[in-house]
């Protein structure tokens, strides 16, 4: 009897990458927090997003491409939010209505910088925009769960998503900074290419 054979292509499809692969982790991470420590069950989204990061694009040290910081800013991050999670006031849930305003607007920006991105030529950047985007729409459904089995983020738990959509802003602006040097520059010729026969 033949053994079937799977497919497992589609893992390497962007669009599985920048929003499946987070979205997946997320949501497990958010639902096995809840299971065992339902107080840290806002956490999920950061912690999801670092580990997807991990898979995709994956730790590289020492980084060498500005979009192999992403990763550990995420883990830099998500440590400097746990040690932030100690101060009350910033450990403290944000009410339903001020949650789904931060994370709503963060969202926005988060899809804005894909596509600021996309636009100004470089789709990884793209992709790795719409990461964030996907964690922060798992978050925002967990928000809207029912009253007793909602989850409502503090600031330090929002601190992960918020420095890594910082750390995206900077490479998108110095890819468009790049983008119009280039632009503005003049066009000469390779002489290794084109030589001149004089």
């Amino acid at each position: 009897m033949p053994v079937p054979i799977t497919d497992w292509s589609f893992i390497h499809h962007p669009l599985f990458q920048s929003l499946v692969l987070p979205a997946l982790a997320c949501a497990l991470a958010l639902l096995a927090l809840r299971a065992l420590r339902p107080a840290w069950a806002p956490w999920g989204a950061a912690l999801g997003l670092a580990a997807a990061f991990l898979v995709w694009p994956g730790p590289v040290w020492p980084p060498t491409a500005h979009a192999q910081w992403l990763p550990w800013v995420g883990l830099l991050a998500l440590g400097a939010g746990l040690a932030l999670a100690r101060w009350p006031r910033a450990a403290a849930p944000l009410s339903r209505g001020r949650a789904t305003a931060v994370l709503v607007t963060t969202g926005l920006l988060a899809l804005a910088l894909a596509a600021l991105a996309g636009l100004g030529g470089s789709l990884l950047l793209a992709q790795l925009a719409l990461m964030p985007a996907a964690a922060l729409a798992v978050l925002l459904a967990a928000v809207w769960l029912p009253p007793r089995a909602g989850t409502r983020p503090g600031l330090a738990a929002l601190l992960p998503l918020a420095a890594v959509l910082l750390a995206l802003a900077l490479l998108v602006a110095g890819q468009w900074h790049v983008a119009e040097a280039a632009r503005g520059a003049p066009k000469t010729d390779d002489p290794y290419y084109t030589p001149g026969w004089r």
